[in-house]
């Protein structure tokens, strides 16, 4: 993700999860109302079926993995 860098995402179908880790950089993860902001080697899991938002705060090139966990 570029530096200044935002994704905001619909809500997932009932129940899904994402799960973000961080290798480089960092980020905030934005879930309904509430901000995390995660650095190097953090993770967050959080339900997906609501709002939410990606940003990269700082000055370089955030790189992270995301999973997405739909339960039947």
């Amino acid at each position: 993700m570029q530096p200044g860098g935002k994704l905001s995402a619909q809500p997932h179908l009932k129940g899904a999860e994402e799960f973000i880790t961080v290798f480089v950089g960092a980020v905030e993860i934005v879930v309904s109302n509430d901000r995390y902001r995660l650095e190097k080697g953090d993770s967050i899991r959080f339900c997906a079926d609501v709002p939410h938002a990606y940003l990269n705060p700082g000055a370089e090139t955030a790189e992270l993995s995301m999973l997405i966990y739909y339960n039947k």
